[in-house]
């Protein structure tokens, strides 16, 4: 009997505080490890770490409850996703390089093959799409 491939993905719930930021970047690292292939030497793992790190701070800092974090390897994309119990969603401001903070959506634009929000009830689910190829 056939059955559906199976997509590698791992999933974190952290407490919203402040040192879960850190924990997470070490998470994702950990994840990617059990992924094994070509995903686990790739540069495109420190940026995953740069986005799941600016997107849990949006979460700790603008969201409610604990982040769940969970990562997807299909082979050609690493979709990361963060989700809280906010129904507040995220948007891309532009902000003077002299402000503190405000760059994490705008990162996230720039380094992210695509993004998106996804409603839940309650909260949200942000997510994004790195490939290997860019």
């Amino acid at each position: 009997m056939r059955g559906e491939p199976i997509i590698p993905s791992c999933e974190s719930r952290f407490p919203a505080v402040t040192p879960s930021i850190a924990a997470a970047r070490h998470w994702v690292r950990d994840c990617v490890e059990g992924f094994g292939g070509s995903l686990r030497r790739h540069p495109v793992i420190q940026t995953a770490e740069l986005l799941v790190s600016e997107l849990i701070t949006n979460a700790i800092r603008h969201g409610v409850g604990p982040p769940l974090i969970r990562l997807t390897w299909n082979g050609q994309l690493l979709r990361i996703a963060v989700s809280d119990d906010s129904d507040r969603q995220p948007c891309v401001r532009a902000t003077a390089t002299t402000e503190p903070g405000g760059f994490g959506m705008q990162l996230l634009e720039r380094l992210a093959v695509r993004w998106g929000v996804i409603p839940r009830h309650p909260g949200k689910t942000v997510w994004a799409e790195l490939s290997l190829d860019s």
